[in-house]
């Protein structure tokens, strides 16, 4: 089939293609989860554990955990794939590539956005780098396949859990007080803000800075546009190889 540029961003952006392309970042995720545990501790993306506790509730094991959730994503695919979408795959490498461009311009853009808001307020804190320095998935502890499967944690369970579910929530009770605009303009700052947020908690959580919570914050939106232009897939492949080429890099 020929690559061209419409049925490239139509086909790239469907749920049948966000389904399909997150089974390899989720099966490589876990295998390097088991590969780099350190004795009996599983180093896990937060979001991850929170959906596992979920699931967990029902009486399911981590093991099992992670088995239904290949399970539900093989059952998805032909529930999700749209009418005239079918699946070629170099364009994954394309998206792959479109994404790797994303993740290079965030910190860049991010940094740009948040010029006039410290300079209006006085509140930057310097937090030791620039915005390109700044990782969105939980700090990692590790070598490389700690980072890497931190990093792809990061991009597939936190925008599942800070876009698909919080965000679209936030929608469907905006909606119910007050008009379309405001209830995204409320949504997307609000799930964003939960976002950052979420980087300081638990035992793992950074320290706070004004200047990295104010990034994060601004990237949550940033992701939120980026994921309803083009789809969960390139969002989800854009925040891992942010934080694999911020970590590694």
């Amino acid at each position: 089939m020929p690559i061209t540029t419409n049925r490239y961003l139509a086909f790239s952006k469907s749920a049948y293609y966000a389904v399909v392309g997150s089974l390899p970042i989720l099966v490589v995720y876990e295998l390097l989860v088991l590969l780099s545990k350190e004795g009996r501790v599983e180093m896990r993306n937060a979001a991850d554990v929170w959906l596992r506790t979920v699931l967990g509730a029902f009486g399911l094991t981590p093991t099992q955990a992670y088995l239904v959730m290949i399970l539900l994503l093989v059952l998805a695919i032909p529930v999700v794939r749209g009418r005239g979408v079918v699946l070629v795959p170099r364009y994954f490498a394309i998206m792959v590539g479109e994404a790797l461009v994303y993740s290079v311009l965030l910190g860049i853009a991010i940094d740009i956005l948040l010029v006039p808001v410290f300079f209006t307020f006085g509140a930057f804190v310097q937090t030791g780098t620039g915005g390109a320095g700044i990782p969105l998935a939980a700090p990692a502890i590790g070598g490389f396949s700690q980072i890497v499967s931190q990093s792809l944690g990061a991009g597939l369970f936190e925008e599942f859990v800070f876009r698909v579910i919080l965000l679209n929530g936030f929608l469907a009770m905006a909606r119910l007080i007050f008009r379309e605009w405001l209830a995204a303009l409320i949504s997307i700052t609000a799930a964003a803000f939960f976002f950052s947020l979420a980087h300081y908690i638990g035992a793992l959580g950074d320290v706070f800075g004004v200047h990295s919570f104010l990034f994060r914050w601004m990237a949550g939106m940033l992701f939120t546009m980026l994921y309803y232009w083009r789809g969960f897939a390139v969002t989800a492949y854009a925040h891992a190889l942010y934080d694999i080429r911020v970590l590694l890099f």
